[in-house]
């Protein structure tokens, strides 16, 4: 594997990072009402999914060369979008605004 096609492989890991964990907080926020067995099989379906989608486009990037240093830039990159959504939420007063008016 080229130096281009790593990079692009680690750049795609850690923004799947973050897409992973701003889709986790829209799953949870779908969840969190139901039922403990539904709250666990939608979460085991989509866990399930997330994993299909990141192995289908890492196949389209890098012919399916999955290595771990690629399954930690993914958790960098969830650690990442969890440090970014806590930075929004001090700095933006539009969030604050959305949460009053939703609740």
């Amino acid at each position: 594997m080229n130096y281009k096609i790593q990079l692009l492989s680690f750049l795609f890991s850690f923004l799947y990072g973050v897409f992973f964990y701003f889709t986790s907080l829209l799953n949870y926020k779908f969840i969190k009402k139901l039922n403990k067995i539904f709250q666990y099989a939608i979460t085991f379906a989509y866990m399930l999914n997330i994993a299909i989608i990141y192995i289908c486009l890492s196949f389209k990037i890098n012919n399916g060369n999955i290595h771990p240093y690629f399954i930690f830039m993914v958790l960098i990159g969830f650690a990442a979008g969890h440090k970014f959504k806590k930075v929004l939420k001090k700095n933006v007063k539009f969030y604050e605004s959305v949460v009053r008016r939703k609740n």
